[in-house]
């Protein structure tokens, strides 16, 4: 049987569990932690005070028991906004980390161009032409009741982002336009001013490199000026004049 000292051992432990506990409930839900100051982190093409403005309501917060899920939500619904993560900088410090989405194409419409990235999601519309040159993707037919940040989910466009998402970064450079018909086959033009006929496929690695290789060449380049198409359709590209 157990002796009253090791009870009351026992109930002084509990009890001071209890208190220590309690104390420390009470002093993380204290202004100690509240979050007085926002910073964001990773934006190159979205002003901070977009993220700032979708943030608002968390400054006064607790730091360790603000809802980041509801957070994150928020501020994802940013359509240039692709992931959320935060970071406490304690006491009273919030970090909001920002990864953006990146424009790689642009598709032209009857009322401007379109900016999307490599998923096919609508990022910014634009009357006019951008200040950043992408390759512009023709031949794709966009509904008028898509906004930014929905993914356009069309099959053609995801077509022509898998052919440019293969592309050597030396050779997207040099593409103006990728066209794609109804059956999805592919054509570029360079900036150059030639026509490049690549025909359909899913895997563009060997004929796009083939291609950087052969406008590269320095015997391509005497004669460059003359040439009007590469058909790169037949097994052998064919160099028209």
């Amino acid at each position: 049987m157990p002796s009253k000292n090791t009870n009351a051992s026992f109930l002084y432990l509990a009890a001071l569990t209890i208190l220590l506990a309690l104390g420390l409930a009470l002093f993380l839900r204290s202004s100690a932690f509240i979050i007085q100051h926002i910073t964001v982190q990773g934006l190159t093409i979205i002003p901070e005070n977009e993220i700032l403005k979708l943030a608002n309501g968390v400054q006064g917060q607790n730091i360790l028991l603000f809802d980041q899920e509801d957070l994150k939500h928020k501020i994802s619904l940013h359509p240039l906004v692709q992931d959320v993560r935060f970071k406490r900088m304690l006491p009273h410090t919030l970090v909001i980390q920002v990864t953006e989405r990146t424009p790689v194409a642009l598709v032209v419409v009857p009322k401007g161009v379109l900016e999307v990235d490599a998923q096919g999601t609508f990022l910014r519309r634009s009357e006019s032409w951008p200040k950043t040159d992408y390759p512009v993707i023709t031949g794709i037919t966009v509904a008028d009741t898509i906004g930014p940040g929905q993914n356009l989910s069309n099959p053609s466009l995801t077509a022509a982002l898998n052919l440019l998402g293969q592309a050597p970064k030396e050779l997207l450079g040099q593409i103006g336009e990728l066209h794609v018909n109804e059956i999805q086959q592919m054509t570029l033009y360079l900036t150059s001013g030639v026509e490049v006929r690549l025909g359909q496929a899913k895997e563009w690695k060997d004929k796009l490199n083939a291609l950087l290789q052969l406008i590269s060449d320095k015997e391509y380049k005497s004669f460059q000026q003359g040439v009007r198409y590469i058909d790169f359709t037949a097994a052998k590209p064919v160099i028209g004049r």
